[in-house]
């Protein structure tokens, strides 16, 4: 549960989503349904950029299941400090990436190794398998984009920015030639917008 008062939360929740969206779209861009010559022209400029575009998009994925699930520590932002209900189904969908983001993207851990893994396939081992990065980083990008629109149809104060981040981030995710809307850029920018609608 943050300490922040929640207009500084909520400028710290867009960045997370607006790089998601970004990495999201670079990922269809050049990730693995690009045509071969996109790939090797990308590849030739930035070597590896995939990879890199890749892991950003699940880190930034991480971050905000944690948000939606409003699963953390004293100090992480979570859905419930909004007092915004949530889905279970989708809680349920977005926890089965979890594990497998944080073991085989944030930790060096023994559950990265496969003979590890499958000699432990109960308990704990059940949850940290390896995904298919290149297949699931697109149904990761797609969950978060249902919760967060979920999260924007709620009725409540917080449903006009919580709208508006989703259509940002919408927009972003589908043209990479669009740009951020204004209002939720700055901080100073996003506490006179906040203002605006009396937060």
């Amino acid at each position: 549960m943050t300490t922040l008062d929640l207009k500084a939360a909520f400028f710290h929740l867009i960045d997370a989503h607006r790089w998601l969206a970004a990495s999201g779209c670079a990922w269809n861009t050049v990730g693995p349904n690009a045509s071969s010559e996109t790939k090797k022209q990308t590849d030739k400029l930035l070597p590896n950029i995939i990879v890199m575009i890749r892991d950003c998009l699940l880190l930034h994925a991480r971050s905000l299941i944690n948000f939606y699930r409003s699963d953390g520590g004293k100090l992480d932002i979570l859905l419930s400090d909004f007092r915004i209900p949530f889905d279970p189904a989708l809680s349920a969908a977005l926890e089965q990436y979890k594990n497998p983001i944080e073991v085989h993207l944030l930790h060096l851990t023994d559950w990265r190794d496969f003979d590890y893994r499958s000699r432990n396939t109960t308990g704990r081992g059940a949850t940290r398998g390896r995904p298919d990065w290149n297949r699931d980083a697109i149904p990761i990008v797609s969950l978060i984009f249902e919760a967060l629109k979920y999260v924007s149809q709620q009725v409540g104060p917080w449903q006009r920015p919580f709208r508006d981040l989703h259509d940002a981030m919408l927009t972003r995710y589908q043209d990479k030639t669009s740009l951020w809307p204004p209002n939720l850029c700055e901080k100073s920018d996003v506490d006179i917008y906040l203002a605006g609608l009396g937060l």
